[in-house]
């Protein structure tokens, strides 16, 4: 279908001539404080890693290089089910401890090409990570905690500790099948941010003179099949996504910002039956309050379903089996709450998926939890160059 009529070619022509006009406006030449950025954590689950994963940023414009190293341990844990669709059945289980160490470099255009007109507003972000999948030494201790507080322990004790078990495969094809450990580097993701607006005057202390005080941007994510399915290193594919980001200073104290987006992504490299919804959305909002050097960050991601719909979850009826199941990380919505606190280039983060929403086989049944990642510790190491 092409739109050829007066009415659509007029709407893009003004479109086109509005993002022209503000990239040729110079934005104040200072950065955001890194100790006001926020978390910006993806959700490492062993699906959802293999797919393009938007993550937040502030939305103003940079002049100065940066990098960034995060160290993070992601524990998943679920009991080996089948699914169904029609006559395909495919057997999953996502059961692991992954730990992983994402690079992350920032290089503004205007260190490529002289300061000065719409290189100022444009930057882009490599993303690249390596993963450990192994049997890891977190299981007793989450199962400690479970006890404590009363909460339900996913049939764990079904199961030994500290194991591998990750797959995703059926009768004839397989993505991938870990039952050892294993390293799987990951797929190269390249995202490349255009400061749209900007304005006002920031009040932080720890802000550089001239610095805006709210932003917008948009940013276009590119990932390339660097990483292998068969080592849940990566898809195979290549993925695209379209972001929106808006920061705000709320206050001297305080920094808000968000992001909705939307991405494409390819099947799996594989001809198993269960694959990726082609289109995805999702939202990410994060609070950040600071305190004479430290920084307190508060961040909600929500994401939609992973997986195509109109699978069976063969429980047997048994609704512990299916909340032990991966079918909530699977086919439903999932949220990640995270918190983190951040000194200097330092910050410790830790996350727990947490969804509201309609759950009557769970034990409660007004929010659920996916499992898959359950608890995710990471420490993230961020300098400007």
């Amino acid at each position: 279908m092409t739109l050829s009529s007066p009415l659509s070619g007029s709407v893009a022509r003004r479109a086109l001539t509005t993002l022209v006009f503000l990239s040729l406006i110079s934005p104040a030449r200072a950065d955001p404080p890194l100790l006001a950025a926020p978390l910006g954590g993806g959700t490492p689950g062993p699906v959802r890693q293999l797919f393009l994963d938007p993550v937040l940023a502030d939305a103003r414009a940079v002049s100065s290089p940066s990098l960034a190293f995060r160290l993070e341990t992601t524990n998943s844990w679920s009991v080996p089910v089948l699914v169904s669709r029609g006559e395909r059945v495919v057997a999953v289980q996502l059961d692991s401890q992954a730990d992983a160490l994402a690079f992350s470099a920032r290089l503004p255009w205007s260190a490529l090409g002289g300061s000065g007109g719409w290189r100022d507003r444009v930057a882009s972000t490599f993303s690249w990570r390596v993963t450990g999948f192994w049997g890891g030494f977190e299981d007793g201790g989450i199962e400690g905690w479970h006890r404590l507080v009363g909460a339900y322990n996913f049939k764990r004790h079904l199961h030994p500790r500290d194991q591998i078990n990750l797959r995703l495969a059926e009768a004839g094809a397989t993505a991938f099948d870990l039952r050892s450990a294993r390293i799987s580097p990951g797929d190269l993701v390249i995202g490349t941010q255009v400061l749209l607006l900007s304005g006002g005057g920031s009040r932080l202390k720890e802000a550089a003179a001239n610095e805006p005080g709210w932003g917008v941007s948009a940013r276009l994510d590119l990932k390339a099949p660097t990483g292998s399915l068969a080592r849940a290193g990566g898809s195979g594919g290549v993925d695209a996504g379209v972001s929106l980001l808006a920061s705000v200073e709320l206050a001297p104290w305080a920094v808000l910002h968000g992001m909705v987006f939307g991405t494409v992504v390819s099947p799996l490299a594989s001809n198993i039956a269960l694959q990726p919804r082609l289109l995805h959305g999702g939202a990410d909002v994060s609070l950040v309050l600071l305190a004479g050097g430290w920084a307190f960050a508060i961040e909600d991601r929500f994401l939609s379903p992973l997986l195509e719909a109109g699978w069976t979850v063969l429980d047997g009826g048994d609704d512990g089996v299916f909340i032990s199941s991966p079918a909530a990380a699977l086919f439903r919505p999932h949220n990640q709450f995270t918190v983190g606190i951040r000194r200097g280039s330092f910050t410790l983060a830790f996350s727990e998926d947490f969804t509201l929403g309609p759950n009557p086989r769970g034990a409660r049944t007004w929010f659920y939890s996916s499992n898959a990642p359950d608890l995710v510790l990471a420490l993230t190491f961020a300098t400007p160059l």
